[in-house]
């Protein structure tokens, strides 16, 4: 259970950081409010999974989806480019967070 309230922490982040984007001097009000819910979201939902996961694990695996899940956004929803290098270097984060899971 430790692990699905890590992802959905995990999943929370991409979306918040994403509609960061959106933000343009505070001028539209609903991006911030689905970040602040997002965060908040979030880090409840990590909090939920450390009591289980070591802090250590929990963060890297949060991190690790953030990274990779904003740029797989950035890829399909904001057509952003993405090279090679960066593309190896994304799957070792997936390698290190699936090592993670497995230890």
């Amino acid at each position: 259970m430790a692990w699905i309230f890590l992802m959905v922490a995990g999943i929370e982040e991409i979306i918040s950081v994403s509609l960061l984007k959106y933000v343009h001097e505070y001028k539209k009000k609903w991006p911030m409010i689905v970040i602040v819910v997002g965060y908040a979201l979030s880090f409840s939902c990590m909090a939920f999974a450390m009591k289980t996961i070591t802090p250590g694990v929990a963060y890297a695996v949060w991190t690790g989806m953030g990274s990779v899940g904003i740029t797989l956004v950035s890829y399909f929803w904001f057509k952003e480019k993405i090279h090679l290098p960066q593309l190896a270097c994304l799957a070792l984060i997936v390698i290190g967070i699936v090592g993670l899971k497995l230890n």
